[in-house]
């Protein structure tokens, strides 16, 4: 149990493997879960009599199937919910019918059913507390607990309402998570900074002080290790770019310097150290901008791209188009190396399909290779793409960025403007610093 708090899901997983008790059972099957060993969750659960179990244990272990088999895309997983519900609502438990629900909310979510995901946690947030006392039974297990599953719901309600673009009610329901996390008083390491990874990236793009100081605070609290080095990567390197957008520079590179540190694999720590350069370059701090750039460069080698998924495969992108006022052909092999990696996105990741934030973000890296190679209009068409889509989305300093590279390439004083009307707002920001030096550039 101690392991598993602390995220060792694989010391876990193999302590407890000759366990022949239900509880034990269920926690091996959450530690393989948490790995992404959907096919060993399975086996572990084949040899299960489900008749001659408690209907807590049989509902908590239906559940874990269910989700197993949600996770290989299996259709039988709606039948093995039907199931756990029945169990579930047989138990009297609050925490097991919780749990029931969760899985069937997370089951329309990953088959893109929005609407369904959001009925579904409306469901676990409105179970009852009530537990009869003659049916009340210790359970130790961090997952045993109603409020712990309500913290998970209203994380997966925020998920769903960022698919929506609904990021203001994200960040509503992401504080709500914190809220019945801390009244569980849990632990659940993964959990906990997997959520805090989630409001950590919308603080940084969504410009919200108070969620950002809320993540800042919380980010020092976390026992981080090993096994929770993704999270911390994403957390740090989003309050990274919080603090640049108000001017707290040295505290940027304080969040990047770490978020780098803490990179489980080769492409994260290449885009921790673009952000850096990035930013050494908008302060004038050419040399260390030049230098963070050659360091990924030669990072980029010792990556085996067919081999490498999801965001990961951003780090191409956001190369190419760092490099690219320098380098106008090696910015081109590094956005050809990406595209032809692109069609092979997996299906399984739902937060990226048919998001457009991504879209934008690729949009303003094209158009950097676009340019170096003389393509201007080009380019400024997919700059108005991507600053479209920034804007519509609530991204307000992401659409300023975009919008001062329009004015610098269009010469137009609207898009000049738009961007220092947000740079107004923070004058010490590396935006503001741009602004300035473009002011003489665009007509008044």
């Amino acid at each position: 149990m101690r392991a598993f708090r602390e995220g060792d899901f694989g010391f876990c997983a193999e302590a407890l493997q000759e366990s022949p008790q239900p509880a034990a059972i269920a926690l091996r099957v959450r530690a393989l879960l948490r790995s992404d060993r959907w096919t060993e969750a399975l086996a572990g659960l084949s040899k299960v009599d489900f008749s001659a179990l408690s209907h807590d244990d049989a509902a908590e272990l239906l559940s874990l199937r269910a989700t197993a088999l949600c996770a290989l895309r299996d259709a039988e997983a709606e039948s093995v919910l039907v199931e756990a519900r029945v169990r579930a609502y047989s138990s009297c438990c609050p925490a097991v019918e919780c749990e029931a629900e969760y899985v069937t909310a997370a089951l329309a979510w990953t088959q893109g059913r929005i609407d369904d995901t959001l009925r579904g946690v409306n469901t676990v947030l409105g179970v009852s507390d009530y537990e009869p006392t003659w049916l009340r039974k210790s359970r130790p297990e961090a997952s045993c607990s109603a409020a712990y599953w309500r913290a998970r719901a209203y994380d997966l309600r925020g998920m769903a309402q960022a698919v929506a673009e609904d990021f203001r009610g994200q960040a509503d329901s992401l504080l709500k998570a914190f809220e019945e996390f801390d009244g569980a008083s849990v632990q659940d390491l993964h959990v906990e900074a997997a959520m805090l990874r989630n409001l950590a990236v919308l603080a940084r793009d969504v410009d919200a002080t108070s969620v950002a100081g809320f993540v800042a605070s919380r980010a020092e609290r976390v026992g981080w290790n090993n096994h929770t080095a993704r999270f911390e990567y994403e957390v740090f390197r989003a309050l990274g770019w919080c603090s640049a957008q108000h001017g707290d520079h040295l505290g940027a590179f304080r969040h990047l310097r770490r978020s780098a540190e803490a990179a489980p694999s080769i492409p994260l720590r290449i885009l921790a150290i673009l952000d850096r350069g990035f930013l050494a370059r908008e302060l004038g701090e050419m040399f260390t901008a030049t230098e963070d750039i050659e360091y990924a460069i030669r990072l980029t080698s010792q990556v085996d791209w067919e081999a490498v998924t999801g965001i990961e495969r951003s780090a191409l992108y956001v190369l190419s188009s760092c490099i690219a006022p320098m380098d106008g052909t090696k910015a081109r092999q590094l956005w050809d190396r990406f595209a032809s990696l692109k069609s092979q996105v997996s299906p399984l990741e739902l937060y990226t399909r048919g998001n457009r934030r991504e879209r934008a973000a690729q949009c303003q890296a094209h158009a950097a290779v676009l340019l170096a190679e003389g393509h201007s209009e080009r380019a400024v068409s997919l700059l108005l793409e991507s600053h479209t889509i920034w804007s519509e989305v609530g991204y307000v300093w992401r659409a300023a960025a975009t919008a001062a590279d329009l004015a610098e390439l269009t010469g137009e004083s609207r898009f000049f403007d738009f961007s220092a009307a947000h740079a107004a707002k923070q004058p010490h920001s590396w935006l503001a610093r741009r602004l300035g030096l473009l002011a003489n550039r665009v007509p008044g």
